[in-house]
């Protein structure tokens, strides 16, 4: 299940070192939920769109997670990328050919980060 952020110390709060560091502490966990996998997709048509799956452990659907995908290499101006968090611990890369001719991008690494 995700969890809500904690909130920020409250202004009594600002020189409590604890409650500062428990803030801080529970951002960075949730910012430990990451997966990366490698593949080498075919060549994508122009106006095709295919998909990956990355693992990514906490991840869950219709929670409002946010999540960001970035690739290993220099990414195709034709190309758009976006993740969705589709089922428990799996959130799916979407890649789309925006342009007239296809794109072959070879093996690359797809990281991804899910935000509560």
């Amino acid at each position: 299940m995700s969890k809500a952020v904690r909130q920020p110390p409250a202004v009594s709060e600002q020189k409590d070192f604890r409650a500062l560091e428990s803030f801080h502490q529970s951002i960075e966990a949730q910012l430990k939920m990451v997966g990366s996998t490698t593949v080498d997709l075919a060549s994508l048509a122009a106006g095709a769109t295919d998909t990956v799956t990355v693992t990514v452990q906490g991840a869950r659907p219709n929670v409002g997670q946010t999540v960001q995908v970035g690739v290993s290499t220099t990414l195709n101006t034709g190309l758009l990328l976006w993740g969705i968090v589709t089922a428990n611990d799996t959130v799916t890369v979407y890649r789309y050919n925006r342009t007239g001719s296809a794109i072959d991008s070879g093996s690359e690494v797809y990281s991804v980060r899910v935000m509560p």
